[in-house]
């Protein structure tokens, strides 16, 4: 009984030990793709190509971060538009307190009790 109780905790060893180890292998195999993969870059910015990259950079953060900020609120605007001009829904009637005539069938049959079967 020890006998195939140590057997079983060896298989599950050597089982558990694969699987970590293919893992491991399938890691190693994805840095080396990334490593292999991208580029490499040989040119080095200089001290004056950098300073104007960063005031060009700040200037077009600031104009794309101005845009963002009126399509947001333009969308706001629409979606406001749009909540007005649609019906009332069903969620929105159980919000305000009335009920569909389903509803108020099967709760009626709740208050009057269940029809006995059988």
């Amino acid at each position: 009984m020890n006998e195939v109780i140590q057997q079983g905790l060896m298989i599950t060893a050597i089982g558990m030990g694969l699987v970590f180890a293919v893992i491991i292998f399938l890691w190693g195999m994805m840095v080396l793709l990334v490593w292999v993969t991208t580029p490499k870059s040989t040119n080095k910015p200089t001290e004056e190509d950098v300073d104007d990259v960063e005031t060009a950079d700040s200037v077009t953060d600031m104009a794309a971060v101005e845009k963002q900020r009126r399509a947001a609120a333009a969308a706001v605007a629409v979606g406001l538009a749009i909540a007005q001009s649609r019906p009332i829904t069903r969620g929105a009637q159980a919000q305000l307190g009335t009920m569909s005539p389903w509803q108020s069938v099967h709760r009626s049959q709740q208050f009057f009790g269940q029809r006995k079967r059988g």
